[in-house]
């Protein structure tokens, strides 16, 4: 990731993905910008729009901690100017767009957030304010700021795919480059076990010394971390919030549509094998038989009865049973209807009509619904408080007795639960969650509210980091010796795989020599330039047959040994569609990024860019 970050950013196109992903943190991920806690410097202008300090060191924190990479060592290989570059690509694009008309409506958005599964009741599998509500407060956001972040996200991506569109690469660079990756080669292959090297000494006390000073690294206890947990419980916010007839009737009259119910239906179903043994049976019905007892007469054990249960028109099992099941009168049998499990025939024994629910009916689950809501609201806006005075300065125990919270004091925990003390540390309602939150913070620093479940959410500030130390050699011994013995195994597996390569230069038989050490002999695939083919064979191994003559030979370490090969076999590129069709792809996408980057230094022209490295130099992180 780091060589990445390292020879990759320049790349458009890594322009173009950090831009998306910055969008995707601007809303998942970072304390919401639009809220202000006091004065931000500004550490870019784009046009008449700034940029502050706080945001972009927000959305660093945010993309160093999903790529796994500590801060300091983001910041070192450019990190968070590759940030603040992205942050600066998406105005100029979302200004670029609103200048071609690439306007997106209010309702669409809003129809793309009632959609989303992230925001939907699992119960109902409809949309719910209350996930809603929770899903943006966990992130630190508020609604209008989501609601703009979406419209930007969504006006921004109709403008990237018209950028990389029409981009087509010649066939005479397509064809040689077809050609250098679909070449194969051949080669016969030793492997070799470092279990295998059996003659390796046992370790003297001496050795055990030296090796646990020069390797103290291997042998560390885990970084700790001490906490102070804030649990808040939606129900605590919800009691004792009333709910008037007035309010009630007004979301019972916004949602009419939530209480008109369909007519529903329940009928017998039989499912037969064949046609023949459902006309019998529908024979039967109209004959005047119980359905039981027509089925009983078939004489065919395949033939079942399945009742189904009061059920709407759109919600039959099977589609093709809608129409004849609910043109039925009571008692009627339908003709014989196909599907995948076999003939049906339906009688109806049940009719519920179609109805309104009136509003005294539906007034309890109304009720509850609104106090929920009530409750969400609540803790939102206490939450914001809250958090508020932390980003005041204020301890998070003095707050948390301003406001009436619990604060749970977590002993020093690593990351996986375990304790340093050895005690099983107390269950917290979400402690992996938790944990995962905690060890993306820096000391002193608290999360935004997070929420754990429907109900439940939490605020976690990191109060102390315990780095990791070296274990002590008494404790780690064992594990010493075996790190020791492991070393001396290695190193006697590569003083072997030298000893073969000049066997195998010299002309010896492969498999002669893979009997003789006591290695494993293969022969290869025809393997690609990539290595894409190789299986367990390392990249580097291959990456050196291709740099050899046939004869040639090469050594590569594997986990656990090492692998000896010699080449045997080139051979050329055969036609290949659809690899042709991979290069024209990555060539188009190489095309589009050299005009995506026309595009963004014009972009830059013309809407006028200018940062204060001042500010920016002001962001320092620790290891």
């Amino acid at each position: 990731m780091l060589q990445i970050l390292r020879h990759k950013a320049g790349s458009i196109v890594v322009k173009v993905l950090f831009v998306l992903l910055i969008l995707s943190f601007a809303i998942w991920g970072v304390g919401d910008i639009f809220r202000n806690r006091g004065q931000t410097d500004t550490v870019a202008t784009v046009g008449d729009q700034t940029i502050p300090l706080q945001q972009v060191d927000a959305q660093f924190r945010n993309v160093a901690q999903a790529q796994r990479i500590p801060l300091a060592v983001a910041q070192q290989f450019g990190l968070v100017q590759q940030v603040l570059d992205s942050q600066i690509s998406s105005l100029l694009y979302a200004q670029f767009a609103r200048d071609l008309g690439y306007v997106v409506p209010q309702d669409v958005v809003a129809d793309a957030v009632r959609v989303d599964p992230r925001f939907k009741d699992p119960a109902t599998n409809q949309f719910s304010r209350d996930i809603f509500l929770q899903a943006l407060q966990g992130s630190g956001l508020n609604e209008a700021g989501f609601i703009a972040s979406q419209r930007s996200q969504m006006a921004q991506q109709q403008v990237l795919r018209a950028l990389f569109v029409g981009a087509e690469p010649p066939k005479a660079l397509v064809d040689p480059i077809t050609r250098y990756r679909r070449e194969t080669r051949v080669a016969e292959t030793i492997t070799l076990r470092n279990a295998d090297q059996t003659r390796v000494p046992q370790p003297t006390a001496a050795d055990l010394e030296a090796y646990h000073k020069d390797h103290g690294d291997k042998f560390q206890s885990p970084e700790y971390r001490t906490l102070s947990v804030v649990i808040l419980n939606a129900d605590d916010f919800g009691k004792g919030a009333a709910v008037s007839e007035d309010e009630a009737r007004t979301y019972y009259e916004k949602n009419q549509a939530n209480y008109e119910k369909p007519e529903l239906r329940k009928f017998d179903q039989v499912i037969a094998p064949t046609k023949e043994l459902a006309a019998q049976i529908v024979a039967a019905v109209r004959g005047g038989k119980p359905v039981q007892q027509a089925v009983d007469e078939a004489g065919n054990a395949s033939v079942t009865l399945v009742p189904v249960d009061f059920t709407a028109k759109a919600n039959m099992p099977v589609a093709a049973l809608a129409e004849p099941g609910f043109a039925l009168q009571q008692g009627q049998a339908t003709d014989p209807v196909q599907s995948p499990f076999g003939w049906h025939v339906l009688v109806l024994t049940g009719t519920q009509a179609a109805r309104t629910v009136p509003f005294e009916e539906a007034r309890p689950e109304i009720e509850t619904a609104l106090r929920q809501s009530k409750a969400a609201d609540a803790l939102y806006e206490t939450a914001n408080k809250f958090e508020d005075a932390l980003a005041d300065g204020v301890a998070i125990d003095k707050a948390a007795q301003e406001f009436g919270f619990t604060v749970t004091t977590v002993p020093a925990v690593a990351k996986d639960g375990s304790t340093q003390s050895g005690t099983p540390l107390a269950v917290l309602p979400g402690q992996a969650q938790i944990l995962t939150t905690a060890f993306g913070l820096q000391q002193g620093d608290a999360s935004p509210m997070t929420a754990i479940d429907n109900k439940i959410s939490v605020i976690v500030r990191v109060e102390s980091i315990l780095p990791p130390t070296t274990e002590p050699l008494a404790k780690v011994r064992d594990e010493v010796a075996a790190a020791w013995t492991e070393q001396k195994q290695a190193e006697a597996t590569a003083t072997l795989a030298t000893d073969i390569e000049k066997r195998l230069q010299a002309g010896e038989a492969a498999v002669d020599v893979a009997k003789a050490v006591g290695g494993q002999y293969a022969e290869t695939q025809p393997l690609l330039r990539d290595a894409s083919n190789a299986g367990a064979l390392p990249a580097p191994l291959v990456r050196d047959l291709f740099t050899a003559k046939v004869g040639g030979t090469a050594t590569a370490e594997t986990p656990g040994g090492r692998v000896v090969a010699r080449l045997t076999r080139i051979d050329p590129a055969k036609p290949d569609a659809t690899a042709e069709a991979a290069v024209s792809q990555d060539l188009r996408r190489s095309l589009a990024g050299d005009i995506g980057a026309g595009l963004d230094q014009v972009l830059r022209d013309r809407y006028g860019v200018s940062i204060d490295q001042s500010v920016l130099a002001r962001l320092k992180y620790e290891e």
